[in-house]
């Protein structure tokens, strides 16, 4: 069980983003990208699952195609997908169900302290709350692939280690694909460490 990532390139108005990446993600471990912002790490995630268009690229999620693979994946990019007119408890209803997971939601709303605002429309919620729920979208899929981006962004440290352990937790079971602004807090639990240099994506276990 693995994600294969073959020969896949990206460009945008004939400058090139992302050429040639070849990869397989193993179905358990934590993979970071390491690269600086604009370099291509989102376009990298956006391509993999089919939300951009890219060139010469094969993706397959347990050697099936990613589109039809859709329920052994998860990504949501950031909280500004959200539909503010939205409640927490709304979004984490809709994951459960379409991704027909055994989670209990109650069980992630306490472990992220979200009692206080999960009813409430997502317009009233702070920066840190919106990131504490879409971590929280995350473990409710209970995905077996789940990608991440700047997945610790908006939250304060505290909450940065406990989403870490929770990750390495996850990762003994699970494929975590991330990036992070923190590189210097979650590197330490990362089983495997890539970066893009000259838009390749090069791996530092190789």
């Amino acid at each position: 069980m693995t994600i294969k990532v073959n020969d896949l390139s990206v460009s945008f108005s004939g400058q090139s983003v992302i050429n040639n990446f070849t990869y397989t993600f193993n179905d358990k471990g934590l993979y970071l990208f390491i690269a600086p912002n604009g370099s291509g790490k989102t376009t990298i995630f956006r391509s993999m699952l089919g939300l951009i268009n890219s060139k010469n690229s094969g993706v397959l999620v347990d050697n099936k195609n990613v589109i039809n693979s859709r329920g052994k994946t998860f990504y949501y990019e950031s909280s500004n997908w959200f539909d503010v007119n939205l409640s927490g408890l709304d979004y984490l209803k809709f994951v459960k169900s379409q991704w027909q997971s055994q989670i209990a939601i109650d069980e992630i709303i306490n472990l992220w302290e979200m009692q206080g605002y999960v009813n409430k429309s997502i317009k009233k919620y702070s920066l840190g709350m919106k990131q504490k729920l879409l971590i929280s979208l995350y473990l409710v899929s209970d995905a077996k692939y789940m990608i991440m981006d700047e997945i610790t962004n908006g939250l304060d440290e505290d909450s940065r280690k406990k989403l870490m352990q929770i990750l390495s937790d996850l990762s003994k079971t699970k494929c975590i694909i991330t990036s992070s602004h923190y590189k210097d807090e979650i590197i330490e639990y990362a089983d495997y460490v890539l970066t893009i240099k000259k838009h390749k994506v090069v791996s530092k276990d190789d």
